[in-house]
C-alpha cells in the first residue's frame, strides 16, 4: 500500500453534509452527526439554492433563499447537534460547482448525502448532481439510501463492514478506509469479490478462477493490518450488484465500502461499473462509502 493511503494519512476533521431538506436528507443527517461526534469533526451542513431551474416561470429566487435559510436555522437548533462543532451554510449557484468549491475551500474529508434511489441512474438527492459528487469528489462520499432505516439518535455503531472490489488496479485507497474504520470501531471486515457471469468465468473452469481471485483478494490485505482487524474473504460467481446486497444483508453489514463508478472511457480505471454502484446505493440497507482511486 502506498504512503498516500496509509492509516496515518486518513482523518475526518471536516465533514460536509449536503441537504435538500427532504426526508432522504433527514435519514442521512444522524450519520453525519454521529461521525462528527465520534471523530470530533467540524460538521458543515450545506444547502445550495440552485440556479439550474428548468421551469418556464421559476420561483422567486429571493423566496427560495429565504425559505432555505429558515429551514437551515431550524436544523441548526436540533438537539442532536449539541456538543459538536457545526456550521450551517446556504449558498446560491450551480449545485455541483458550489459543492465542489466548498469541498476544496473547507478541506472536506468526507461528504454525506441521502439518495432517493428512484429508477434511473441520476435520480439521487440534489438532482442529477449527486452522481457527479459521488464520482468526482476528491474525498470519500457516504450515501444513505432509501432502504436504510432512520436512526433514532446519532450514536455511531460500525460492527461489520463489507468491502466490495473487482480487484482492478487502484483499489488500495478504498480498502485503506475500510480497514481504518474497522480499526477505529473494532469492526469485522468482509472482503468480497464477485466474478461476473459469463465474461469473467470460463464455463469449463470456474473453480480455478475463483481460487485465483481469492488469492488476489487475500494479497490486498496489508501485513500490518492482518493481525489487528478481524477479516474474512469471499469470492463468488454471481450478478455483482445483487450479490453485494445479498452478502451485506446476510452479514448484517453496518457499512458497505466500494470504489466509484466507471466513466464511459475505456482507458479509465474503476472498481465497479456505475450501474452496479447505483444498484447498491438504491437498495442497500446500510450506508455506502465510495472512495475514489
Amino acid at each position: 500500500m502506498s504512503p498516500a493511503v496509509t492509516a496515518s494519512s486518513i482523518s475526518l476533521q471536516n465533514i460536509l453534509f449536503a441537504t435538500d431538506f427532504s426526508s432522504c436528507s433527514d435519514t442521512a443527517l444522524p450519520y453525519a452527526i454521529g461521525l462528527s461526534r465520534r471523530y470530533d469533526s467540524t460538521l458543515y451542513t450545506v444547502n445550495v439554492v440552485p440556479e439550474e431551474l428548468s421551469d418556464v416561470q421559476p420561483p422567486d429566487p429571493f423566496y427560495l433563499r429565504h425559505a432555505a435559510e429558515k429551514k437551515m436555522a431550524n436544523l441548526a437548533e436540533l438537539e442532536l447537534l449539541q456538543g459538536i462543532k457545526h456550521l450551517e451554510l446556504v449558498k446560491e449557484g450551480f449545485v455541483s460547482d458550489m459543492l465542489s468549491d466548498l469541498i476544496n475551500k473547507l478541506k472536506i474529508d468526507l461528504v454525506v448525502l441521502g439518495t432517493h434511489g428512484r429508477a434511473g441512474i441520476k435520480k439521487l438527492v440534489l438532482g442529477s448532481v449527486a452522481e457527479e459528487i459521488v464520482d468526482a469528489a476528491p474525498c470519500p462520499v457516504l450515501t444513505v439510501g432509501p432502504q436504510v432505516s432512520p436512526k433514532l439518535g446519532a450514536e455511531l455503531k460500525l460492527r461489520t463492514i463489507l468491502y466490495a472490489t473487482d480487484l482492478v488496479h487502484g483499489s488500495a485507497r478504498a480498502l485503506a478506509y475500510a480497514l481504518w474504520l474497522a480499526e477505529q470501531e473494532q469492526a469485522h471486515v468482509t472482503l468480497l469479490h464477485v466474478l461476473k457471469k459469463p465474461t469473467d468465468v470460463p464455463v469449463e473452469n470456474p473453480q480455478s478462477r475463483k481460487e485465483t481471485a481469492l488469492q488476489r483478494l487475500v494479497q490486498l490485505l496489508p501485513h500490518e493490518t492482518a493481525a489487528s482487524v478481524e477479516t474474512e474473504f469471499i469470492v463468488e460467481i454471481a450478478s455483482p450488484g445483487e450479490h453485494i446486497l445479498k452478502v451485506a444483508e446476510g452479514k448484517n453489514a453496518d457499512l458497505i465500502v466500494m470504489g466509484p463508478h466507471h466513466t464511459s472511457y475505456a482507458r479509465a480505471s474503476t472498481h465497479l461499473p456505475w450501474i452496479i454502484l447505483h444498484q447498491v446505493l438504491s437498495h442497500a440497507r446500510c450506508p455506502v462509502l465510495t472512495v475514489r482511486d
